[in-house]
């Protein structure tokens, strides 16, 4: 069953500096969320928070985000916006079944790890007041769930960045990050801005996502037919849309011989003039993969 626990104090809470959180209390357990509440602080909102990480043994698996695009995340996934609290989510809110949810939780002792820290920058900010809360689970339990698919356990959720700097509008194609040695499974893309109006996907020259272009209020109507959100300067392919984890993208094709070569994925946006997109690929892999 699922358990709380606080964390061990945050360091360097404070205006203009670098946040730190060092547990050694998770270690041991399946990590489902760690939940940051901002309540009693002075002033702290999202815009404050900035290159939120996880790191697990030294190396970054989610982020750098900011709260303010983690925050449109977590309203689409989820639907809710409370202000005083922000989740990083390892399992799917909307899975179909609680073992499907489950795929991608960290269980530390069967992904090997030993260090888990976060981090992030604090801004402008009056008197403010962090701490973390974990929602864990015994490693054992999980695995004598129903419908546990073994060979998961190792598997962790990561968020992985793209810096996308289009010159002009235009429909574009880009390639993603999705981990060091490309074998990922892709759970969603995400694009964070103000200039992206319309979206399609290919996969090895087949498209997966809209024949043309797909509009954003299209892909967000879509999305709220299965329970999602859309919201405002986001623009989301969402394959686990159903909450279906075996719909999830391979990021390697297995040929006629059973030899697997790396996919070519295109992600071909259009935009609506220069700027910046903050693209990234939601996935499933493990620690050694990212």
């Amino acid at each position: 069953m699922q358990f709380y626990q606080r964390l061990e104090p945050i360091q360097n809470v404070a205006a203009n500096q670098h946040f730190v959180l060092n547990s050694k209390l998770v270690l041991g357990n399946v990590i489902e969320a760690i939940v940051l509440d901002k309540t009693g602080s002075g002033a702290l909102l999202d815009a404050n928070l900035t290159n939120l990480v996880v790191k697990l043994n030294g190396k970054v698996v989610f982020g750098p985000i900011n709260a303010a695009d983690l925050r449109l995340l977590e309203t689409y996934l989820t639907g809710i916006n409370n202000v005083t609290f922000l989740t990083l989510f390892f399992t799917e809110p909307r899975a179909s079944t609680k073992a499907d949810q489950l795929i991608g939780a960290i269980s530390t002792p069967d992904a090997g790890v030993v260090d888990v820290t976060i981090e992030g920058d604090i801004g402008t900010a009056t008197t403010p007041i962090l701490t973390a809360t974990a929602v864990l689970r015994d490693p054992a339990e999980y695995k004598r769930m129903p419908g546990f698919i073994p060979g998961t356990e190792a598997f962790i959720r990561a968020l992985i960045p793209t810096t996308i700097a289009p010159a002009a509008a235009g429909e574009f194609p880009y390639d993603l990050n999705y981990g060091s040695r490309g074998e990922s499974l892709i759970k969603r893309a995400l694009f964070f801005s103000t200039i992206t109006t319309n979206l399609r996907v290919k996969r090895d020259q087949i498209e997966v996502l809209g024949n043309a272009a797909l509009t954003k209020a299209n892909l967000d109507y879509l999305a709220s037919l299965y329970g999602e959100t859309g919201q405002t300067n986001l623009i989301v392919w969402d394959p686990l849309v159903d909450g279906h984890q075996g719909d999830a993208f391979p990021t390697r094709t297995v040929l006629a011989n059973g030899q697997a070569r790396e996919s070519v994925y295109q992600f071909l946006l259009t935009l609506s003039g220069a700027g910046t997109v903050r693209a990234f690929t939601d996935v499933y892999s493990t620690l050694d993969r990212l």
